[in-house]
C-alpha cells in the first residue's frame, strides 16, 4: 500500500553564492547609490558634498566594465 504523506524525494540543494556574484551586487549598487546621491545633491545645491558620490558611481561603472571585459573570454 503506497503512503500518499510519505516524502520521497530530496529536496534540491541550495547554492552558495559565490563572491563573483556578491561583488558584482555590490558595484551596481554602489553605481545606482552613488548617482542618485550625486544628483540628489546637486539639485539642492550642495556640488561639494556630492562629488565624492559621483566618484564613487564612476569608480564602480568602471570596475564593472573592467569585470565584464575580462570575464568576456572566460564564458
Amino acid at each position: 500500500m503506497n503512503d500518499q504523506y510519505r516524502i520521497t524525494e530530496t529536496p534540491p540543494q541550495q547554492q552558495a553564492v559565490g563572491h563573483f556574484t556578491i561583488m558584482t551586487v555590490v558595484l551596481w549598487i554602489g553605481v545606482v547609490a552613488g548617482a542618485v546621491l550625486n544628483t540628489g545633491l546637486q539639485a539642492v545645491g550642495l556640488p561639494l558634498v556630492a562629488v565624492p558620490f559621483g566618484a564613487v558611481a564612476v569608480a564602480c561603472g568602471i570596475a564593472l566594465i573592467v569585470r565584464a571585459v575580462k570575464m568576456r573570454g572566460r564564458r
